[in-house]
């Protein structure tokens, strides 16, 4: 094969526009991902970092800054992919041409 006849065949390639939405998906959960982390670390070392144990208050029997880092913060994320699925997501077929794939019963 020679080399102008592979670039031609690079040039005859076209994107599945699946792939772009995956992207997107994809960016959201990374970004998702990294906004808990920086919370929950940023809560929990501003709150409870170098306090000495007299220093530290407790609620409900956890010390603050774990109850707010940890347990608030997990709870106020929890509802955050909701919406980023409802909002971003986008259901796309598994097949190229749009068919849906034949489940376990459609199987020989």
């Amino acid at each position: 094969m020679s080399v102008a006849s592979r670039r031609d065949d690079r040039l005859d390639f076209e994107e599945d526009p699946r792939y772009e939405q995956a992207n997107r998906e994809a960016l959201w959960a990374i970004g998702y991902w990294v906004a808990y982390t920086v919370v929950v670390t940023g809560l929990a070392w501003w709150l409870g970092y170098e306090k000495s144990a007299d220093e530290l208050s407790f609620i409900l029997g956890f010390p603050a800054w774990f109850f707010w880092s940890v347990l608030v913060t997990s709870v106020v994320f929890a509802v955050i992919p909701a919406w980023i699925i409802r909002r971003h997501f986008k259901d796309v077929p598994l097949t190229r041409d749009g068919r849906p794939v034949p489940g376990p019963e459609g199987r020989q």
